[in-house]
């Protein structure tokens, strides 16, 4: 391999339809900045009149306001650490990052990036090993995994091997950005990081373009210790943004408004026109106070030429519409409230339990899973609990005949004293994640 950024097709053809949810999640300058791309010159409109035109769009980010929406509906509890989880785990998740972000707040952005891209990954590494020492050694020196977000952008390629129906990770390629300092500048870098199940390598990019290995080291988990999490899947590592229709919609909404906005500046200044006007005879037109306007025809006249506003309530009548549509578009990602208390409504709203933003909520909290187990693989810890994803996407709340129901079924142990918990904590009665929610104050 003798350029390690390239990229996989797979990557090439997910980050052209990334393209638009991602620039429409940095709002107007974002979308500013990508100029004809999502804003189309017109046809004989010069650059001057484009730019000014392009200057003055403004983006109503309903997408954004979207996605920040069903992610906190996600996360509208905390999510759950079962009661049986070792402590050494919980310790870590308080510092999940050793960077200071704890669980809740590490799976929020995990889960939006995944939500925008269709996909979003996690690496769980261990600090470098020291020259010489085993991973006992260095667990007993008190190093422990962490977690790296790795945005759907940045996993660039990707390979593996099926195994009984099993896809097996070999190899891994990530690009990143660095920081270097000569005294007070700042200078960014290029570096790829390639991951196989019993190595890594770090290539760093010259002034020049070209790539040159800078470090590597061995892999001592013995396999490539990636999670991904999925939101609308269609292979092994491809995934289409769940939201994209929705990113149209308000592309379109965005063009519309651009052209409106010009309209209405061409529309707000009615233009001077004039009959039997002879330049060479009647001399320029000057026109203020004290200033009359005559022509050499008998019938000659001056007048104002202004819109008649048709076009323009046409316009706006069509981003009315867009705009209901927007915000209409969100409820499909959740279940419907109850339809009543009859024995139809409450099988209707069981069947609406798995909307698109519930069946996420399963995707999440089995990659939330698969991070753990790798957490508690690098720590060599046999039993680790699992975590849950306290929300209930289809619930809006307990209520009294719930828990009267969960109480008597405790009572005459058709449930285990578990799982009345965990219902409880479904219900929004009860969360005990708290304690994984930040870093220790010291």
């Amino acid at each position: 391999m003798t350029d390690p950024s390239q990229h996989s097709e797979s990557f090439d053809r997910m980050a052209r339809r990334q393209a638009l949810p991602k620039a429409l999640m940095g709002g107007t300058l974002s979308m500013q900045a990508a100029g004809t791309r999502f804003l189309p010159r017109h046809p004989a409109e010069n650059n001057a009149v484009y730019r000014e035109r392009a200057g003055r769009a403004v983006l109503r980010n309903y997408f954004r306001r979207t996605v920040q929406k069903l992610v906190g509906r996600m996360f509208s509890n905390p999510l759950g650490l079962s009661d049986d989880m070792p402590p050494a785990l919980i310790d870590a998740f308080r510092n999940i990052d050793l960077v200071g972000r704890g669980l809740n707040l590490f799976a929020r952005d995990w889960f939006q990036d995944a939500l925008v891209s269709g996909l979003s990954h996690v690496l769980v590494d261990f600090p470098a090993a020291i020259e010489g020492s085993s991973l006992a050694e260095e667990r007993a020196n008190g190093a422990r995994p962490y977690a790296v977000h790795i945005r759907a952008d940045q996993l660039i390629a990707a390979q593996w091997d099926s195994r009984a129906q099993e896809k097996i990770l070999t190899q891994i390629r990530i690009r990143e950005k660095i920081q270097n300092y000569k005294g007070y500048e700042e200078v960014p870098q290029d570096q790829i990081r390639v991951i196989e199940p019993d190595h890594w390598r770090l290539y760093r990019q010259d002034k020049n373009g070209d790539w040159h290995q800078t470090a590597e080291g061995e892999n001592s988990l013995g396999r490539i210790p990636l999670v991904t999490l999925y939101t609308d899947r269609t292979g092994f590592l491809e995934a289409d943004p769940p939201l994209e229709d929705l990113a149209f919609l308000n592309l379109e909404h965005y063009q519309i408004r651009s052209d409106q906005r010009n309209a209405l500046n061409v529309a707000s200044f009615p233009i001077l026109a004039a009959s039997g006007y002879d330049p060479e005879i009647d001399g320029p037109i000057e026109v203020g106070p004290n200033k009359v306007l005559t022509t050499t025809e008998s019938d000659g006249r001056y007048y104002y030429v202004e819109s008649s506003g048709a076009a323009l309530e046409a316009g706006a009548r069509e981003l009315v519409a867009l705009e209901d549509a927007m915000q209409l578009f969100g409820l499909q990602f959740e279940s419907g409230q109850g339809i009543g208390e009859t024995a139809t409504g409450r099988a209707l709203d069981a069947a609406d339990a798995l909307s698109p933003l519930a069946a996420m909520a399963l995707n999440l909290e089995d990659s939330l899973n698969a991070m753990l187990a790798l957490f508690a693989a690098w720590m060599d810890i046999p039993e680790f609990g699992s975590i849950s994803v306290a929300s209930d996407i289809s619930h809006t709340g307990a209520t009294e005949t719930d828990m009267s129901f969960l109480m008597e079924a405790r009572r005459l142990g058709d449930v285990s004293k578990e799982e009345l918990l965990r219902e409880a904590r479904r219900r929004g009665l009860l969360s005990d994640s708290l304690k994984a929610n930040a870093a220790p104050v010291d």
